[in-house]
């Protein structure tokens, strides 16, 4: 069973995982694993391997960079069976969520709908307004 893993700074993981069970109704297969600085870096890295266990997973950190990121390259740079994404958001997430069990489902479709829903609102519907006129 494919897992997904969700891990940053602070609470905001644990947010995401909040906002998603708003949107798409209780989780499955998804975790939040948050480093507030209090832990060591050995220790996040325990509970992400905990957490993957020997499944296909997806590892999404918050930073790319950052601690959480970092550890996940450390624990899972040589496994093939768990990707690791940077700069979580929203629509990327529900997208990966809504295809875990997806076997057609490729990756680059969620980074693609991550990248396509940043844009500044105001100007785009300014354009799509003179677009109607």
């Amino acid at each position: 069973m494919k897992q997904l893993v969700l891990i940053s700074h602070g609470n905001v993981a644990a947010s995401y995982l909040q906002s998603l069970d708003m949107i798409a109704g209780s989780h499955h297969q998804v975790t939040a694993i948050t480093f507030d600085g209090e832990i060591s870096k050995a220790e996040l890295g325990q509970q992400m391997v905990e957490q993957v266990g020997s499944d296909e997973a997806i590892i999404v950190a918050d930073l790319p960079g950052g601690t959480p990121c970092n550890v996940a390259l450390e624990q899972f740079m040589n496994n093939d069976k768990v990707t690791i994404l940077a700069s979580l958001n929203l629509p990327m997430l529900l997208e990966l969520y809504l295809n875990l069990n997806n076997t057609d489902f490729q990756i680059p479709q969620a980074v693609a709908t991550g990248q396509d829903n940043i844009f500044d609102v105001k100007i785009k519907m300014r354009a799509t307004a003179a677009d109607d006129e």
